[in-house]
Protein backbone atom coordinates (compact mmCIF):
# COMPACT_ATOMS: atom_id res chain seq x y z
CA UNK A 1 0.00 0.00 0.00
CA UNK A 2 3.16 2.24 0.61
CA UNK A 3 4.54 1.60 -2.53
CA UNK A 4 1.63 2.60 -4.37
CA UNK A 5 0.81 6.09 -2.33
CA UNK A 6 4.66 6.60 -3.30
CA UNK A 7 4.07 5.86 -7.25
CA UNK A 8 1.11 7.96 -6.85
CA UNK A 9 2.47 11.00 -5.01
CA UNK A 10 5.39 11.06 -7.44
CA UNK A 11 3.37 10.99 -10.60
CA UNK A 12 0.92 14.33 -8.92
CA UNK A 13 4.84 16.13 -8.57
CA UNK A 14 5.81 14.93 -12.28
CA UNK A 15 1.81 16.39 -13.13
CA UNK A 16 2.74 19.67 -11.25
CA UNK A 17 6.15 20.08 -12.27
CA UNK A 18 4.77 19.85 -16.16
CA UNK A 19 2.36 22.64 -15.82
CA UNK A 20 4.81 24.93 -13.54
CA UNK A 21 7.22 24.13 -16.81
CA UNK A 22 4.44 25.20 -19.39
CA UNK A 23 3.88 28.44 -17.53
CA UNK A 24 7.28 29.48 -17.50
CA UNK A 25 7.05 28.49 -21.07
CA UNK A 26 4.01 30.62 -21.63
CA UNK A 27 5.46 33.76 -19.84
CA UNK A 28 8.54 33.38 -21.71
CA UNK A 29 6.92 33.76 -25.14
CA UNK A 30 4.92 36.40 -23.43
CA UNK A 31 8.27 38.31 -22.98
CA UNK A 32 9.48 37.53 -26.33
CA UNK A 33 6.94 38.86 -28.13
CA UNK A 34 6.28 42.29 -25.81
CA UNK A 35 10.36 42.68 -26.59
CA UNK A 36 10.20 41.48 -30.30
CA UNK A 37 10.15 45.28 -32.48
CA UNK A 38 8.43 43.76 -34.76
CA UNK A 39 5.32 41.16 -34.85
CA UNK A 40 6.87 37.56 -34.50
CA UNK A 41 6.17 34.36 -35.93
CA UNK A 42 6.35 30.90 -34.19
CA UNK A 43 9.72 29.43 -35.78
CA UNK A 44 11.21 32.49 -34.97
CA UNK A 45 10.11 32.21 -30.93
CA UNK A 46 11.31 28.82 -31.27
CA UNK A 47 14.71 29.83 -32.26
CA UNK A 48 14.97 31.91 -29.85
CA UNK A 49 13.47 30.18 -26.72
CA UNK A 50 15.46 27.20 -27.98
CA UNK A 51 12.12 24.97 -27.66
CA UNK A 52 10.96 22.90 -30.51
CA UNK A 53 7.95 24.88 -32.89
CA UNK A 54 5.59 22.31 -31.76
CA UNK A 55 5.94 23.28 -28.68
CA UNK A 56 6.25 27.08 -29.19
CA UNK A 57 2.79 26.68 -31.65
CA UNK A 58 0.89 24.77 -28.52
CA UNK A 59 1.82 27.34 -26.31
CA UNK A 60 0.55 30.44 -28.64
CA UNK A 61 -2.40 28.67 -29.65
CA UNK A 62 -3.74 28.70 -26.28
CA UNK A 63 -2.43 32.49 -25.63
CA UNK A 64 -4.23 33.60 -28.57
CA UNK A 65 -7.38 31.93 -27.63
CA UNK A 66 -6.84 33.34 -24.36
CA UNK A 67 -6.43 36.78 -26.12
CA UNK A 68 -3.23 37.63 -24.70
CA UNK A 69 -1.23 37.49 -27.87
CA UNK A 70 -2.74 38.61 -31.53
CA UNK A 71 -2.53 36.44 -34.84
CA UNK A 72 -2.27 38.18 -38.14
CA UNK A 73 -4.68 36.17 -40.33
CA UNK A 74 -2.11 37.29 -43.40
CA UNK A 75 1.48 37.19 -41.72
CA UNK A 76 0.62 34.39 -39.23
CA UNK A 77 2.69 36.58 -36.46
CA UNK A 78 2.11 37.28 -33.19
CA UNK A 79 1.70 40.38 -31.32
CA UNK A 80 0.50 41.20 -27.30
CA UNK A 81 -3.10 41.06 -27.10
CA UNK A 82 -5.45 43.13 -25.23
CA UNK A 83 -5.79 40.97 -22.30
CA UNK A 84 -2.62 42.21 -21.41
CA UNK A 85 -3.90 46.03 -21.96
CA UNK A 86 -7.31 45.02 -19.34
CA UNK A 87 -4.77 43.70 -16.73
CA UNK A 88 -2.23 46.74 -16.36
CA UNK A 89 -5.49 49.52 -16.37
CA UNK A 90 -7.09 46.90 -13.94
CA UNK A 91 -3.72 47.73 -11.72
CA UNK A 92 -3.78 50.81 -12.91
CA UNK A 93 -6.93 51.66 -11.02
CA UNK A 94 -6.55 49.38 -7.57
CA UNK A 95 -3.34 49.73 -6.98
CA UNK A 96 -2.75 52.38 -4.06
CA UNK A 97 0.53 53.29 -4.38
CA UNK A 98 0.41 53.84 -8.24
CA UNK A 99 -2.77 55.82 -7.84
CA UNK A 100 -1.60 58.33 -5.45
CA UNK A 101 1.90 58.39 -8.14
CA UNK A 102 -0.52 59.42 -10.50
CA UNK A 103 -1.56 62.27 -8.83
CA UNK A 104 1.30 63.47 -7.41
CA UNK A 105 2.90 63.69 -10.74
CA UNK A 106 -0.04 65.07 -12.74
CA UNK A 107 0.26 67.88 -9.83
CA UNK A 108 4.59 68.13 -10.75
CA UNK A 109 3.30 67.86 -14.47
CA UNK A 110 0.91 71.14 -13.87
CA UNK A 111 2.88 73.02 -11.62
CA UNK A 112 6.66 73.00 -13.63
CA UNK A 113 4.83 71.93 -17.15
CA UNK A 114 7.25 69.39 -16.90
CA UNK A 115 7.43 66.14 -18.06
CA UNK A 116 7.39 63.97 -15.37
CA UNK A 117 8.32 59.58 -14.75
CA UNK A 118 7.60 56.83 -12.24
CA UNK A 119 9.75 53.31 -12.53
CA UNK A 120 10.27 50.85 -10.49
CA UNK A 121 13.13 47.92 -9.91
CA UNK A 122 12.08 44.46 -11.56
CA UNK A 123 15.40 41.88 -10.90
CA UNK A 124 18.12 44.06 -11.66
CA UNK A 125 16.26 45.87 -14.50
CA UNK A 126 14.66 48.86 -14.00
CA UNK A 127 11.37 49.49 -16.15
CA UNK A 128 8.91 52.50 -16.37
CA UNK A 129 5.48 52.30 -14.89
CA UNK A 130 4.01 55.73 -15.80
CA UNK A 131 4.74 58.80 -18.03
CA UNK A 132 3.34 62.28 -18.29
CA UNK A 133 3.70 64.88 -20.31
CA UNK A 134 4.50 68.25 -20.01
CA UNK A 135 3.32 70.98 -22.23
CA UNK A 136 6.71 72.53 -22.84
CA UNK A 137 7.88 72.27 -26.65
CA UNK A 138 9.98 69.26 -26.02
CA UNK A 139 9.15 66.10 -24.40
CA UNK A 140 10.83 63.25 -23.63
CA UNK A 141 8.84 59.49 -24.08
CA UNK A 142 8.47 57.26 -21.97
CA UNK A 143 6.48 54.16 -22.54
CA UNK A 144 4.97 52.01 -19.59
CA UNK A 145 6.83 48.83 -19.42
CA UNK A 146 10.15 50.54 -21.37
CA UNK A 147 13.56 50.11 -19.63
CA UNK A 148 15.53 52.58 -18.32
CA UNK A 149 19.41 52.94 -17.43
CA UNK A 150 20.12 52.62 -13.76
CA UNK A 151 23.43 54.96 -14.20
CA UNK A 152 22.29 57.34 -16.14
CA UNK A 153 19.69 58.61 -15.12
CA UNK A 154 17.95 60.58 -12.06
CA UNK A 155 15.32 57.87 -11.32
CA UNK A 156 17.60 54.93 -11.55
CA UNK A 157 20.10 56.56 -9.37
CA UNK A 158 17.67 57.11 -6.83
CA UNK A 159 16.64 53.28 -7.04
CA UNK A 160 20.17 52.38 -6.43
CA UNK A 161 20.21 55.01 -3.39
CA UNK A 162 18.48 52.32 -1.87
CA UNK A 163 21.29 50.20 -1.85
CA UNK A 164 24.30 49.95 0.44
CA UNK A 165 27.63 50.43 -2.05
CA UNK A 166 28.55 47.07 -1.97
CA UNK A 167 25.27 46.22 -3.65
CA UNK A 168 25.35 49.32 -5.77
CA UNK A 169 28.69 48.36 -7.32
CA UNK A 170 27.55 44.52 -8.14
CA UNK A 171 24.48 45.68 -9.78
CA UNK A 172 26.24 48.25 -12.20
CA UNK A 173 29.18 45.49 -12.81
CA UNK A 174 32.86 46.27 -13.32
CA UNK A 175 32.51 49.02 -16.11
CA UNK A 176 32.66 50.41 -17.83
CA UNK A 177 29.43 51.50 -18.38
CA UNK A 178 27.45 51.92 -21.25
CA UNK A 179 28.07 55.29 -23.00
CA UNK A 180 24.74 56.82 -23.87
CA UNK A 181 26.37 60.50 -24.54
CA UNK A 182 29.53 62.28 -24.39
CA UNK A 183 28.66 63.21 -20.63
CA UNK A 184 27.35 59.86 -19.19
CA UNK A 185 29.63 58.26 -16.87
CA UNK A 186 30.84 55.30 -17.00
CA UNK A 187 32.94 54.39 -14.24
CA UNK A 188 31.03 53.00 -11.57
CA UNK A 189 32.87 54.39 -8.41
CA UNK A 190 31.73 57.72 -10.34
CA UNK A 191 28.29 56.67 -10.46
CA UNK A 192 29.03 55.56 -6.37
CA UNK A 193 30.06 59.29 -5.75
CA UNK A 194 27.34 60.77 -7.60
CA UNK A 195 24.87 58.07 -5.40
CA UNK A 196 26.26 59.33 -2.23
CA UNK A 197 25.22 63.09 -3.27
CA UNK A 198 21.81 61.68 -3.96
CA UNK A 199 21.90 60.72 -0.88
CA UNK A 200 23.15 63.81 0.99
CA UNK A 201 20.49 66.25 -0.83
CA UNK A 202 17.47 64.07 -0.79
CA UNK A 203 17.27 63.91 -4.69
CA UNK A 204 19.15 63.21 -7.93
CA UNK A 205 20.18 65.20 -10.90
CA UNK A 206 21.17 64.32 -13.98
CA UNK A 207 21.95 66.30 -16.90
CA UNK A 208 23.17 65.30 -20.47
CA UNK A 209 24.06 62.16 -19.40
CA UNK A 210 20.95 60.05 -20.93
CA UNK A 211 20.03 62.74 -23.72
CA UNK A 212 21.85 65.68 -24.46
CA UNK A 213 19.93 68.75 -23.31
CA UNK A 214 17.71 67.43 -20.68
CA UNK A 215 17.90 67.36 -16.89
CA UNK A 216 16.51 64.93 -14.79
CA UNK A 217 16.04 65.68 -11.23
CA UNK A 218 14.10 62.54 -9.17
CA UNK A 219 13.20 61.16 -5.58
CA UNK A 220 13.33 58.09 -3.73
CA UNK A 221 9.48 56.70 -2.40
CA UNK A 222 10.54 54.54 0.50
CA UNK A 223 8.93 51.67 0.80
CA UNK A 224 9.09 48.66 3.19
CA UNK A 225 11.27 46.58 3.48
CA UNK A 226 9.46 43.79 1.39
CA UNK A 227 7.90 46.23 -0.91
CA UNK A 228 9.44 47.43 -4.76
CA UNK A 229 12.31 50.23 -4.92
CA UNK A 230 10.65 52.73 -6.97
CA UNK A 231 10.84 56.25 -7.51
CA UNK A 232 9.75 59.24 -9.39
CA UNK A 233 11.55 62.00 -11.22
CA UNK A 234 10.49 64.72 -13.96
CA UNK A 235 12.46 65.91 -16.83
CA UNK A 236 12.62 69.55 -18.63
CA UNK A 237 15.05 71.39 -21.26
CA UNK A 238 17.21 74.33 -19.80
CA UNK A 239 16.82 75.82 -23.37
CA UNK A 240 13.11 76.36 -23.31
CA UNK A 241 12.11 75.72 -19.46
CA UNK A 242 14.12 78.62 -18.26
CA UNK A 243 12.57 79.72 -15.17
CA UNK A 244 12.69 76.36 -13.67
CA UNK A 245 15.36 76.13 -10.41
CA UNK A 246 17.18 73.11 -10.36
CA UNK A 247 16.78 73.13 -6.51
CA UNK A 248 12.86 74.35 -6.59
CA UNK A 249 12.32 71.06 -8.92
CA UNK A 250 14.52 68.91 -6.24
CA UNK A 251 12.12 70.12 -3.33
CA UNK A 252 8.87 69.38 -5.92
CA UNK A 253 9.62 65.92 -6.61
CA UNK A 254 11.29 65.41 -3.30
CA UNK A 255 7.72 66.51 -1.35
CA UNK A 256 5.77 64.55 -4.01
CA UNK A 257 7.57 61.09 -2.92
CA UNK A 258 7.57 61.99 0.14
CA UNK A 259 3.57 61.81 0.22
CA UNK A 260 3.88 58.62 -1.94
CA UNK A 261 5.73 57.09 0.25
CA UNK A 262 3.39 57.39 3.22
CA UNK A 263 0.74 55.41 0.93
CA UNK A 264 3.43 52.95 0.74
CA UNK A 265 4.20 52.40 4.43
CA UNK A 266 0.49 53.09 5.59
Amino acid sequence: MAIETDRISSSTLDNRMSKSQSLERGLEILEAVNQAERPIGTRELARLLELSPAIVQRLVNTLSERHYLQRDPDTKRYTIGYQTLIFGASLMRRDNLLVEARKELEEVTRKLRVDSYMATLQGRRAIYLMWLAGDAPVSVLAEPGGELSLHSTAIGRCILSSFCDEEVLEILGPGPLRRITSKTITDPYLVLNEIHLTKERGFAVVQDENIDGIISVGALIKQPTAGPRSAISLSFSPYFSKDIDIEEAGAVITAAARRISRIAVS
